[in-house]
């Protein structure tokens, strides 16, 4: 997104604990803005990073835009009415808030935040690692809320025949009984370096990535489109009008998946695939000088 937007790019990480972390992080953002700068795009979540984004905006006259995902909309799914107030503060503190999807920047309309629509940017992908496994579909998985775990597993249950690889960390859905019951065609990879990722990414007959989300557009589509891979998506509005007929796309049940997998495997779609890419860097052209005129006119 920096690249896009033609900004420098600043990535401020600590392993410290929670308390020193936060001190450390907003020391060397306070840093960072000494540099003073005319526009400022900070990433939502993080809360912390956005709240004190908004704070320093009126010391540091910078113009403030947002970029907001999901849980930057809806922080814990929006079960916190405390911290969904909270966050909804801090995103009218900003000149622009950036999401992805029409019914996002409707929300934020509605509650009187300046939004504009630009999706994510396809991935640059590093050189891929051969993965270990073959004959499998790559379930990119963080294992959230929002995820259809039991419509993967189920799936994968009913097609012994092709191997079924998740990434993430599992533990945070499956007990360890869970885990050893699991049929052998079920790879928890768990955790992979970027290079083995992105072998996973290519080498699979097709990736999955869906959402119980109606407004999300999840990761893993931009990642398998930008490694030319079919991917299966949820059949949502905001995927269908994004990815139009560069992906699959599938009910969140072990029915309708395992038909549109069958589908998915059968089809060969490289070429639209190919098409949805080049028309994609013109789109999010035009959706950058959007967000710079609001961000000019403020």
């Amino acid at each position: 997104m920096a690249q896009l937007l033609d900004a420098d790019y600043e990535e401020i990480t600590s392993t410290s604990g929670s308390f020193s972390r936060y001190i450390y992080c907003i020391k060397q953002t306070v840093s960072v803005l000494k540099k003073r700068y005319s526009t400022v795009f900070v990433q939502n979540p993080s809360i912390v990073l956005s709240a004190l984004a908004v704070l320093l905006k009126p010391i540091f006259g910078y113009k403030l835009a947002i970029d907001a995902h999901n849980a930057g909309v809806r922080p814990k799914e929006g079960k916190n009415k405390l911290l969904q107030k909270l966050n909804l503060c801090i995103l009218k503190g900003a000149d622009v808030v950036i999401v992805t999807n029409k019914p996002l920047q409707q929300l934020l309309n509605d509650k009187g935040v300046t939004s504009c629509v630009m999706s994510d940017p396809l991935p640059t992908l590093k050189k891929a690692q051969s993965s270990d496994y073959s004959n499998f579909i790559f379930v990119v998985c963080s294992w959230a809320e929002d995820e259809p775990i039991e419509v993967y597993l189920d799936t994968a249950k009913q097609r012994p025949d092709i191997n079924f690889v998740f990434s993430g960390n599992y533990k945070k859905r499956l007990k360890d009984k869970e885990i050893s019951e699991l049929p052998d065609n079920i790879i928890l990879a768990g955790f992979v370096s970027e290079e083995e990722y992105v072998g996973l990414l290519k080498d699979a007959l097709a990736v999955i990535d869906l959402t119980e989300r109606d407004d999300c557009l999840v990761c893993g589509a931009y990642e398998a489109i930008s490694a030319t891979q079919k991917v299966i998506l949820s059949d949502t509005r905001v995927n269908k009008e994004l990815f139009g007929n560069a992906a699959f796309y599938t009910k969140n049940s072990t029915t309708e998946l395992k038909k549109s997998l069958d589908e998915a495997l059968n089809t060969d779609i490289t070429s639209q695939i190919e098409n949805f890419k080049t028309q994609y860097d013109s789109q999010l052209s035009d959706a950058k000088s959007k967000v710079l005129a609001i961000l000019q006119a403020g």
